[in-house]
């Protein structure tokens, strides 16, 4: 079944997640690993309940039937990240559409990492999956559209590429970047 854009769950919710957390605030980052394909069944249900969540969503063009469509999908297939408390926790576990969830210990680092795989996707600039990155130069990007950017900067052909890691998952995306746009950290 092809769903309508509209017919997709919002990527991120609510639209500020990534902005100051307020003060008290007890929740947590988990990385959901969900069942075959439940990834946006699973925003659906964390939105009715109310509990924050990132999915990032990627559109990507297919031929079908000799037509060509667009399609939106998840970036990290199979993962969605959300924010709770124990009873969030919980009912995140009770969806039925888990198959494993994972404890994030440095919440730090997995709120800046996802903060700017945000902004990535924001741009709408089509961003590619690739290896998870280990070695390369820590860069941040100083100019265009991916100003604040951190990442590690990679060589592919003729292209500079920064790569966006997500250490939890251990998975990166990628985005094509000017080398003179990003200064080293």
């Amino acid at each position: 079944m092809t769903l309508k854009a509209s017919d997709n769950p919002p990527s991120c919710f609510p639209d500020d997640l990534f902005g100051r957390p307020a003060a008290g605030d007890e929740t947590v980052w988990w990385v959901a690993r969900t069942k075959s394909r439940q990834e946006k069944a699973l925003a659906w249900e964390l939105k009715a309940r109310g509990l924050a969540y990132y999915l990032p969503l990627t559109a990507k063009p297919q031929k079908c039937q000799g037509r060509m469509r667009t399609s939106i999908l998840p970036l990290f297939n199979g993962y969605l990240f959300f924010k709770g408390d124990r009873q969030g926790r919980y009912d995140v576990l009770c969806s039925g559409r888990i198959a494993q969830l994972i404890e994030v210990p440095d919440q730090e680092r997995i709120a800046h990492e996802l903060a700017n795989l945000h902004r990535a996707t924001q741009a709408r600039i089509h961003l590619a999956l690739c290896d998870f990155a280990r070695e390369g130069q820590r860069v941040r990007v100083i100019a265009g559209p991916f100003t604040g950017l951190e990442g590690i900067v990679r060589k592919q052909k003729n292209q500079t590429r920064l790569i966006l890691n997500l250490e939890a998952i251990k998975q990166a995306a990628t985005v094509e970047i000017a080398l003179d746009q990003a200064q080293p950290i």
